[in-house]
């Protein structure tokens, strides 16, 4: 019954979101898309206010560092409160994207500033995912291409601090030193990849319960 009413008022909370109609930028002379992915997918959002919406279809802008939404008449729609977190979900690929803001300022970014939540816990890891334009020639050419190349950096949240590390074995031991031994035992055993955000999850799981 608990779970049928919790299903019932975020059910509710979907009807009354409000937004403000955005016109798309359309970025035509540059290869690549703003868009952390570029297709609409079904997602949840929750506002500072407390608000929480269900099934909508999302997009996080990279560029302009926002999530919007499509109306029922498939109008591209900027939220009218305040987001504080949302999820988006890849049903096709049994995945999701959950972001949050409100961390700490470091690094010349404020606390409306988005990053996706790759573990949480007394030690947690964010990545911020950000885009840059960067130009180009082919040879012998005098026509400037232009795209969108996609950057990463990732950031730590142990002691009210937010910190950009490196993801490496030193980095890593540096999180808890007097664990070093173990921490290298575990990244030997388990093979972790570096570069798979799920190994990370996996790794700061193991790491928030020494």
């Amino acid at each position: 019954m608990l779970s049928l009413c919790s299903i019932a008022v975020h059910a509710q909370f979907a009807k009354d979101i409000q937004g403000t109609p955005l016109r798309e930028i359309k970025y035509e002379s540059i290869d690549g898309t703003p868009y952390f992915l570029d297709i609409w997918l079904k997602g949840k959002v929750s506002t500072k206010s407390g608000k929480h919406f269900v099934d909508i279809p999302l997009k996080y802008d990279i560029v302009n560092d926002k999530v919007i939404f499509k109306g029922k008449d498939g109008n591209i729609m900027d939220f009218l409160e305040p987001v504080s977190t949302f999820e988006i979900i890849d049903a096709d690929l049994s995945n999701s994207y959950k972001f949050t803001n409100g961390l700490p300022i470091t690094d010349g970014l404020d606390a409306s500033a988005f990053f996706q939540i790759i573990a949480s816990g007394k030690i947690s890891l964010y990545k911020r995912v950000y885009k840059k334009t960067t130009e180009s020639k082919d040879y012998g050419s005098a026509t400037v291409k232009k795209s969108f190349d996609n950057y990463m950096a990732y950031y730590v949240l142990q002691n009210g601090n937010l910190t950009k590390i490196s993801i490496n074995k030193k980095s890593l031991i540096g999180l808890l030193p007097n664990k070093e031994k173990e921490i290298t035992d575990y990244l030997k055993k388990e093979k972790t990849d570096f570069k798979q955000d799920s190994d990370l999850n996996k790794f700061f799981t193991y790491l928030n319960e020494q």
